[in-house]
């Protein structure tokens, strides 16, 4: 038995690392106060600094099993990772959390591991909503996403041709747009739960120009694509979305048929933040939102806009906000210049911003959705720029996110 659970412990190792996925060696999760992070030493905590330490910082009970030594502390990260594996078919199926301990002596001495899974009572449901699936990390990388291809980013204002081939647009009843959405891969679109009704009939994709049915630029002409939705599975709503709050405004629609990448140029798939890197965002950067909602004038937007938009503390936004939770499942969001909003018919649409990726010993760059719109705000369309908006915050969901894309 000893020699069958280290053959499946290495088994899982190397699966993880040929996947590029996560580095999950030497790490220590831990949970304070319903949120996730990991055991380090409080001086090394960046989410703690300026923080006095106090005796319940170093009390925590998953870093009093870690083996570190000194003063430990759950450093708590946003949208932390906790990773779910099973174990193979030909052996009884049981869900664990695996917990990697590094002992206290010299780093001379062979490294010695422990599992500490979770019971096998827990519900599917739950598991699903917090463990992220390797092999749906696995197929989120599957295709290269988010290609940069234009690196300047004015404020709503038309897209270039093809500049964001990842947007989606949902039709209803007489193929009416009423919401936006997100390639994220080959079967699967992203979107806000609120925009799943009865009468969402197909998702369109490459689309440029709504007044045209093949769009031009440069002599380079390219056409959209029509997709039903999978006749054998309705649109995955989350679990835990609530139609009045609007929390966890999260739906993904499965496809009828796969996209072939290979034939369209004009349809591509976008990344998700799978590093705490990629979502690692502040009041500095730029984010972009691209739709096609109400213009400034309240008419729809012909062409696909895109804008500048720029993050807030979730403080700003509970300010604003007061009968809403603002917690870390959403996004607060500032207008950028020239009053970008979001507005009507822009539910669903993504938000992404640039982000760094490995290339050998180079970095490359793409582009990294973070978020979706949700709420916003009941101002006019271009107007009240000092009034953030509350957006969802994608990569909070990912480990739905990573299980519901194998169904």
């Amino acid at each position: 038995m000893a020699d069958l659970k280290s053959s499946l412990f290495a088994f899982f190792l190397i699966c993880f690392c040929c996947c590029n996925v996560f580095t999950v060696a030497y790490r220590h999760y831990c949970k304070e106060n319903r949120s996730y992070g990991q055991c380090e030493l409080y001086e090394n905590c960046a989410t703690l600094r300026g923080i006095p330490l106090t005796d319940e910082m170093r009390n925590n009970t998953d870093c009093a099993k870690s083996g570190l030594s000194g003063d430990v502390v759950c450093c708590l990260r946003r949208n932390s990772i906790r990773i779910r594996t099973t174990t193979p078919a030909t052996i009884r199926t049981t869900t664990r959390r695996i917990v990697y301990t590094t002992p206290t002596t010299p780093a001379t001495t062979r490294t010695t591991t422990r599992r500490v899974y979770t019971a096998p009572t827990t519900p599917a449901s739950i598991l699903e909503k917090e463990y992220i699936n390797p092999r749906g990390l696995a197929l989120l990388n599957q295709n290269k996403c988010g290609s940069l291809n234009n690196d300047r980013v004015a404020n709503g204002i038309d897209a270039k041709l093809g500049e964001y081939p990842w947007t989606a647009l949902l039709l209803y009843a007489e193929k009416k747009p009423l919401c936006g959405g997100s390639v994220i891969t080959d079967r699967f679109v992203l979107t806000a739960g609120h925009c799943i009704r009865d009468d969402l009939q197909l998702v369109r994709l490459g689309e440029h120009d709504l007044s045209t049915e093949l769009d031009c630029s440069a002599a380079i002409c390219q056409r959209c694509e029509e997709f039903s939705i999978d006749p054998q599975q309705k649109p995955f709503i989350h679990p835990d979305y609530d139609d009045s709050t609007k929390y966890k405004d999260l739906a993904l629609i499965k496809l009828g048929r796969a996209i072939d990448f290979q034939a369209y140029n004009n349809i591509k798939p976008i990344c998700l933040s799978i590093t705490p890197s990629d979502c690692n965002v502040s009041p500095r950067d730029i984010l972009v939102l691209a739709g096609w909602g109400l213009t400034n004038d309240g008419s729809q937007a012909q062409i696909l806009q895109k804008g500048i938009l720029r993050p807030e503390t979730l403080d700003v936004c509970q300010g604003f906000y007061p009968y809403h939770t603002i917690d870390s499942s959403k996004l607060c969001i500032k207008s950028g210049r020239n009053h970008t909003a979001s507005c009507q018919g822009d539910s669903g649409s993504p938000i992404f911003w640039k982000t760094k990726y490995p290339i050998g010993r180079f970095w490359g760059w793409h582009y990294t959705q973070i978020g979706l719109v949700s709420l916003g705000f009941g101002g006019r369309c271009g107007g009240l720029t000092s009034v953030p908006f509350i957006f969802e915050n994608v990569t909070d969901s990912l480990a739905w996110i990573t299980n519901t894309i194998l169904k």
